[in-house]
């Protein structure tokens, strides 16, 4: 009579058990993983990816300095937040950045900054910057 309800028990514990492992696997497929951006290796990344003539004019500071820039406006728009921040989306369900725009708001933040770098070289960056970005995860489909 014992072995019954072991049995019984050890199928009903085995049930709830596979109920939970099933539904998380679900939950976890179906959700969009995050994309962690590290500053360092997007700097590394992109500089790498640059052309080499923009590779000799331009130092690892100014290529953050760019990706910082670029980065602040897609945070504006919604499309990124700081490590523990909740990214505040806009109310559309789909947001489209243009990469021209996020290149206008990097030649304005160069500018502020005084930084002596040529459009060329910054449309460069954002280019190799925005590749980084979907190669990690962090960009949607193209529009």
């Amino acid at each position: 009579m014992i072995w019954i309800f072991v049995v019984v028990g050890a199928l009903l514990v085995f049930a709830v058990a596979a109920a939970f492992v099933g539904t998380e696997t679900f939950r976890l497929g179906h959700e969009t993983p995050a994309a962690i951006f590290d500053m360092d290796e997007a700097v590394d990344a992109v500089a790498d990816a640059l052309p080499e003539a923009a590779q000799a004019r331009l130092t690892y500071d100014e290529v953050r300095a760019i990706i910082q820039a670029v980065l602040a406006h897609l945070r504006q728009h919604g499309v990124g937040a700081l490590p523990g921040e909740e990214p505040a989306l806009p109310a559309e369900d789909d947001v489209v950045i243009d990469d021209d725009h996020a290149l206008a708001a990097a030649l304005v933040e160069i500018e502020a900054a005084g930084l002596d770098v040529a459009d060329a070289d910054a449309a460069a960056v954002t280019e190799a910057l925005m590749a980084h970005l979907a190669a990690i995860g962090a960009l949607g489909p193209r529009a």
